[in-house]
């Protein structure tokens, strides 16, 4: 499909990150490959240079998602402050973003 819509698709791996030895996976009962995650993501956007990126995260494996809106603006670290967050009512989406 993509081909076909003449798009790029573009994926990263956490397991990739591993390998390169940027993030170490975690062990134990209750380890998670969640926070892993942030690295492959932030080095994504980085080497594109993206302005913005479409993603998808399961509401119940992190609390905080449960607050996030259609456009979830981060800071220069990828990091995102929950109480900057402006509200998204009905067809009123917040769409301005910053270079970077």
């Amino acid at each position: 499909l993509v081909e076909e819509l003449g798009l790029e698709l573009i994926v990263r791996n956490v397991q990739d990150s591993i390998d390169q030895g940027k993030v170490k996976e975690e062990s134990g009962r209750y380890s998670s490959r969640n926070s892993l995650q942030t690295t492959t993501l932030l080095d994504a956007i980085e080497e594109f240079k993206f302005d913005a990126c479409i993603g998808g995260a399961r509401r119940d494996e992190e609390k905080a998602r449960a607050k996030e809106r259609i456009f979830s603006v981060r800071d220069d670290f990828g990091q995102w402050d929950e109480r900057n967050q402006r509200p998204e009512l009905f067809d009123m989406l917040n769409g301005q973003i910053e270079l970077g």
